[in-house]
């Protein structure tokens, strides 16, 4: 990077430099007084900003009816879907995740958590050891019992270089992790962590049974039981019928199908081939929310949808054309006409609405005078670029496609250069390789969203941000006890990311999926699409 080092003095840079970044639904904690016996209900805390709706009909009135097959149409990835949580990726991949297996810890539809498989997390004065509680009494697929064990062979398998789940356990002294009992597993860190709880929301660090390495037959305690998985096309699960959640789920067979182009998608569900879709367009959501045909299931989140620059890549090492870009984006024109009014301006940092998001920083608005005197002083004038885009995402083209044509008045050209949905998101193709190009995160915290994108070595790093310095001063925000204390650290984390970073977030979008009238039980969800794929709540009416 072009840029100068950030304020923050490394402790030991070698031990953060191990501590990846690509974390899960993380929530500060209040401090040391909260940290004391921390029950799972309070562990991550809960936003009310990002508070969810649904559409005019509800979808979890009445009472449930039991039975049947819930059929489910996703974008799909290919041959690149996966039944393992640590190497899972995209939407689909998600969804059979959470179906499959269970957290330590559940993600509320209003971002709050509750226990899962673990009951508490239990840290010392200084939060750099914890003593997590499991749940008595659950069971795997095969009738194992759940255990100690089983969660510290998925740490493991969370720590290993390919896993998505790392930057959620390099924290963890692995050498050092042990069974206090068979429901109790102590947890030593590296260093202080305010809220490990909110490390084991994510799906990629779902649980995994001791000794499991067959992910196309695996075994969880989650609410369905693999019976078939063929990637790209569809997976058959059959109800757990020994769910430590007592009546759940509704729904006898859960059907997951693959099908990436959206208005097949849409037609499936309108034909009654499917009962839900995940992510339908913006335009087609506003046009059904009026016939009433569908229920369109909007959640308000803090959702962003961005576009990023590489910011080791020519010519986006240069701040001055990274600021530029910024100034070009009509943010207001984008949500009117990008994705039918479903969402609030971006400020180019992620998170707004969530515990220690920076309120301070001016809104940066459209300004193509200043867009052209950064591009001149950068010797960018007539600026010619390539955006690599996909319909993989609602609003995707359609904000690309806009944005192309606010650049043109600060004499900047931009090619779109479309791919497939069904690779977009594949790293072993050109994700996290292109230069210039459009991504979406569903951050239920900040820490959340730093982890995976932009501390040292995160599997995410979209904008190839790297600053040992920034990764120091990123690490005392998530290990302050003090909730001033970490406002501050997070505020400056914020502020070098508003001046320097590489994402234009020109929005925080809504979650819009769809569901068939008959479709009952799914709650519009802050934490992700389709009720944060919770179908073991759903029911189909008769």
């Amino acid at each position: 990077m072009t840029d100068g080092q950030q304020p923050g003095r490394a402790r030991d840079e070698e031990a953060r430099e191990d501590l990846i970044s690509r974390a899960t639904f993380l929530k500060g904690a209040a401090g040391v007084a909260g940290l004391g016996m921390l029950p799972l209900l309070s562990a991550c805390g809960g936003s009310s900003a990002a508070s969810s709706s649904s559409s005019k009909t509800s979808s979890a009135t009445g009472t449930p009816v039991r039975g049947g097959t819930l059929r489910v149409g996703y974008v799909g990835a290919g041959t690149a879907e996966t039944l393992s949580p640590n190497l899972a990726v995209t939407p689909i991949d998600e969804g059979r995740v959470q179906n499959l297996y269970d957290p330590l810890v559940f993600l509320n539809p209003d971002l709050s958590t509750s226990p899962g498989l673990a009951l508490e997390f239990n840290p010392n004065k200084d939060a750099t050891e914890y003593e997590v509680k499991l749940r008595p009494d659950v069971t795997f697929h095969n009738g194992k019992t759940f255990g100690a064990d089983d969660l510290i062979y998925s740490i493991g398998l969370m720590a290993k270089p390919t896993s998505a789940a790392l930057p959620f356990v390099s924290g963890i002294n692995l050498h050092e992790l042990k069974a206090v009992n068979k429901s109790t597993v102590r947890i030593p860190l590296k260093f202080p962590d305010a809220d490990l709880a909110a490390n084991f929301v994510y799906y990629n660090t779902w649980i995994v049974q001791n000794g499991e390495t067959n992910f196309t037959h695996p075994v969880g305690t989650g609410p369905f039981k693999f019976e078939s998985f063929t990637p790209g096309q569809q997976s058959i699960f059959t109800k757990n019928p020994n769910y430590w959640v007592s009546g759940l789920p509704y729904v006898d067979e859960l059907k997951i199908v693959s099908i990436s182009d959206p208005t097949a998608r849409l037609n499936a569900l309108l034909s009654q081939q499917i009962d839900a879709m995940a992510q339908i367009s913006y335009e087609q959501a506003k046009a059904h929310q009026a016939t009433g045909d569908i229920n369109v299931l909007v959640s308000k989140a803090p959702q962003v949808l961005v576009f990023y620059m590489d910011t080791t890549k020519a010519p986006f090492n240069d701040n001055r054309v990274r600021s530029a870009m910024k100034l070009i984006a009509d943010r207001p024109a984008l949500i009117a006409d990008a994705i039918s009014g479903y969402g609030t301006v971006g400020n180019d940092i992620v998170g707004k609405g969530l515990p220690f998001f920076d309120n301070s920083l001016p809104q940066r608005t459209q300004d193509i005078a200043q867009a052209k005197s950064l591009l001149k002083a950068a010797g960018q004038q007539n600026l010619k670029v390539t955006m690599q885009i996909s319909d993989v995402i609602p609003g995707f083209v359609e904000s690309a496609t806009l944005f192309k044509q606010q650049a043109t008045a600060a004499g900047v050209t931009i090619g779109l250069q479309q791919v497939p949905a069904s690779s977009y998101f594949n790293p072993s193709l050109q994700y996290l390789k292109d230069a210039f190009a459009e991504s979406q995160w569903p951050p239920p915290s900040l820490k959340f969203f730093y982890l995976q994108s932009l501390a040292s070595n995160a599997p995410y790093n979209e904008t190839h941000w790297h600053d040992p310095s920034f990764n120091t001063l990123l690490f005392k925000a998530i290990g302050e006890l003090d909730t001033a204390k970490a406002q501050s650290y997070w505020d400056q984390v914020q502020q070098i990311q508003w001046q320097q970073g590489g994402y234009i977030v020109w929005t925080n979008a809504d979650f819009v999926d769809a569901l068939s009238l008959k479709l009952k039980g799914l709650q519009p969800s802050a934490g992700g699409i389709l009720g944060n794929h919770k179908f073991d709540t759903a029911w189909l009416a008769a």
